[in-house]
């Protein structure tokens, strides 16, 4: 007699999310906490608070608010480059339009309800003191995003990349200032007028 049964199903239930970790939850609330509010007025006593652990959680996982303020804009930088490669990769192989796109995708997010300028630009206005380790980690960004506009301005064949790199780093640093205007979207369209005028003008040749 055949066998009847019906066949296992060998598929895995799908598992539920992992809990985050004591260090990522106290990181998730830093990066809004921070970002919304500026980090000299958010203390480590309300940070624990918000996050819900204890004090000795908290130094477990940071031993001090400079680590934690170093470990937010690390974060803040991995969330930006995973947002810009998502940005270019919609023009493989045309890097004139990868240019255009980041500066366009930038506009959009300058007239966001929710934005509150540039995380590293805002932390060097809170932190102007040289050897305050958050301004290692700002300069290594920075250093991140203009090896990465001069890679797309030399693929875009201009004139000279790294001056149209410095140029458009320029460009990229004042779009922390669009939510501050009277006229947010007014100076969002003329950030992308000033990024296409400078591609254009490197990019064109005869």
């Amino acid at each position: 007699m055949a066998n009847q049964s019906q066949p296992r199903d060998r598929r895995s239930p799908e598992r539920p999310p992992k809990p985050a970790s004591v260090r990522e939850r106290i990181l998730e609330i830093a990066r809004d906490s921070f970002y919304r509010e500026g980090i000299r007025a958010v203390g480590v006593d309300t940070l624990i608070a918000r996050s819900g652990v204890a004090k000795m959680s908290f130094y477990r996982s940071f031993r001090s608010k400079d680590e934690l303020i170093c470990a937010y804009l690390e974060s803040s930088a991995a969330a930006y480059w995973q947002w810009w490669d998502d940005v270019i990769k919609a023009h493989a192989h045309a890097p004139r339009k990868q240019l255009r796109a980041l500066f366009a995708a930038t506009a959009d997010k300058a007239v966001a309800e929710d934005f509150r300028g540039c995380p590293f630009g805002n932390t060097l206005v809170e932190f102007p003191e040289h050897r305050h380790p958050a301004r290692a980690v700002i300069a290594r960004f920075k250093a991140e995003r203009h090896a990465r506009l001069r890679e797309l301005a030399k693929a875009a064949a201009a004139r000279d990349p790294e001056r149209l790199a410095d140029q458009l780093g320029v460009v990229l640093e004042g779009s922390g200032f669009c939510a501050e205007a009277a006229r947010p979207v007014g100076r969002a369209a003329a950030l992308v007028r000033a990024a296409e005028t400078l591609i254009d003008a490197e990019t064109r040749h005869g």
